[in-house]
Order: C-alpha cells, then structure tokens, then sequence
C-alpha cells in the first residue's frame, strides 16, 4: 500500500444525507439564508424594517445588493444551489428505483439551480443585462422548481407511494399556482401593482420551501414503506 493509497483511507467517511434529510436542509437553510440576508440588509440602513411577506417593502434582491448582505447572499446560495442539485439527482435515482425511468426531474432541477446561479451572480451587478439576468433567473428559478415539486408528487401517486403529505404537497402547489394567476390579473388590473408585488415574491418563496419540508414528511413515509416490506419479505 502506498503513502497517497494510506492516507485516503485515513480520511473520514462523512455519510450523505437522504432523500428526506436533504429536504428538510432545503426548507431551513434557504430560510434562514434569506431571512438572515434580510436582517443584515436592515441593520446596514438599505432597507426598511417590515414584515417583507406581507408588507412588500422590499424585494428578495433588494436585501443582497449592497454591504454585507452582497457577500452574505453569494456565499449562502452558491453552496446551497449544489444541494438542490443534489436533491433532484436523488428524486430521479429514487423515482427510477420505483419504475419512473425518464431522466425529466433530474433535467429540469439542473436548470432550475443553473437559474438560480444566474440571478445570484447577476444579484448586485449595475445595468439592463444584468437586470435582466436576475429577471430570467428568478422567473425561472421559481417555475422550475414548482414544476419538479408538482411532478415528483404526481409521479409518486401514480406509482401508489402516497400518504397525507402527498395530498398537502398537492394542495400547496394548487395554492401556488392559484398565487401565481392571481398576480397576473392584479398586474393588469391595478395601476400600483407594483406595491404588492414584492410580498408575493417573498410569500412564493417561502410556499416553496415549505413544500420541500412536506416533501420529507413523504420521503419518510416511502422509506418507512421500503423498511417494512423488507421485514414482511424476510
């Protein structure tokens, strides 16, 4: 055995996380990332101290453009878009395991985390293509991740791995969808539109970390499944 063959077997074996781990890092985390980002962003005079998920008075990327919060948020999200990577990697190894074989949830949650590094690298930056940078990013960011979440539940009832989780999971994301045509109403039907829209930003935000947490509860469950059908086989 040679010095370099030694010393990799001396390096600890840190185990990864599952499925239903991993969902819940993906609901706390991101929250208190963004919360967090929001509080240094106060504290250093850019923004106004509300209740951004219903006030408005504040967009997302408001609070990661300047000070403290610019380096905060880059050096949160960044790290954390390799997470939400690896959590669709395993829904899609998870769903081949259960006899779903297209490659689909894997393809659109690499998209949705290259849009979410998109509009965090461009978060900051001065001019109309980085503005519209952070404009297709989070647009894309959002829609995509809603869409893995909407297909994860529906593919896993089809297959009859379903429980109460499953039924919320659906229910937030009819609640959100719900969200997303109210906003495209108010946004042709009211002139200061524009005074709400940031609180539906952090409100779609905040739904969609929780449905990743709801997504645990059913990850336990099929594992839960998995354990004891081994037991009744043995």
């Amino acid at each position: 055995m040679n010095i370099k063959t030694r010393s990799i077997m001396l390096l600890p074996a840190f185990p990864r996380p599952g499925l239903s781990t991993t969902a819940i890092l993906l609901f706390v985390l991101p929250t208190l990332a963004i919360n967090i980002n929001y509080g240094i962003a106060v504290a250093e005079g850019y923004v106004a101290l509300c209740n951004p998920y219903w006030d408005g008075c504040t967009s997302i990327s408001a609070t990661g453009r300047n000070g403290t919060a610019f380096f905060f948020f880059k050096a949160a999200m960044l790290p954390l878009s390799l997470l939400y990577f690896y959590y669709w990697l395993l829904c899609s190894k998870r769903l081949n395991s259960v006899g779903y074989e297209k490659p689909t949830i894997g393809n659109l949650g690499f998209f949705a985390v290259a849009a979410l590094v998109l509009y965090t690298l461009s978060l900051g930056a001065l001019g109309d293509n980085f503005r519209l940078m952070r404009r297709i990013g989070i647009i894309f960011y959002f829609s995509l991740t809603y869409l893995c979440q909407l297909l994860i539940v529906h593919r896993l009832g089809v297959l009859g791995q379903q429980d109460l989780s499953q039924t919320l999971q659906k229910l937030m994301c009819l609640f959100i969808f719900g969200i997303a045509v109210l906003t495209l109403f108010l946004d042709a039907l009211l002139p200061n539109y524009d005074d709400y829209e940031d609180a539906f930003e952090w409100s779609i935000a905040l739904l969609l970390l929780i449905n990743f947490l709801l997504a645990a509860w059913n990850w336990r469950f099929i594992e839960k499944m998995k354990v004891d059908s081994l037991e009744t086989s043995e």
